[in-house]
């Protein structure tokens, strides 16, 4: 079974599977065969995006970018301290980075990058990916909230 249909079987039992059939309109039966992957009529992408509107569980919306090499980060409201919030990002994707560069090491230290450590470097680097999309939502909400600029890190 493929990362997005296992997602969208456990958002489900997660949120409820009657509530959600509830939710979508549908049978409680209906929706289980939907579910069940080996059912040749799987779930429509019209009841897949009422699914992630109702249920807001990111992991369907993640799980389907993950599969396209991509990743999705959070929108902020209004925030007191936006550049305290992106100085301490900062800081984190750094050490991110350090995280990803120890697993790029680690996997070329025998001359062979293996299967299970190119999935190591793959998964760090969906994790820098994201922490750098945070730091840009913040930094776009900062530019909308009028501040000029950011202060250096110290």
């Amino acid at each position: 079974m493929d990362k997005l249909t296992a997602m969208i079987q456990a958002v489900a039992e997660d949120y409820g599977h009657k509530r959600l059939a509830d939710d979508l309109g549908c049978s409680y039966n209906g929706l289980l065969n939907q579910l069940n992957p080996n059912n040749d009529r799987p779930i429509s992408l019209r009841k897949f995006w009422q699914m992630a509107r109702f249920t807001k569980d990111p992991r369907l919306v993640e799980a389907l970018l993950d599969e396209m090499g991509m990743v999705a980060t959070r929108i902020t409201g209004e925030s007191g301290d936006i550049e305290n919030e992106i100085r301490e990002l900062l800081l984190d994707q750094h050490e991110q980075a350090a995280r990803f560069v120890a697993a790029v090491r680690v996997a070329k230290r025998d001359g062979v990058i293996s299967s299970e450590e190119l999935e190591e470097i793959k998964r760090q680097r969906h994790e820098l990916a994201v922490f750098g999309n945070t730091v840009m939502s913040r930094i776009e909400a900062m530019h909308a909230n009028g501040k000029a600029a950011l202060k250096a890190v110290k």
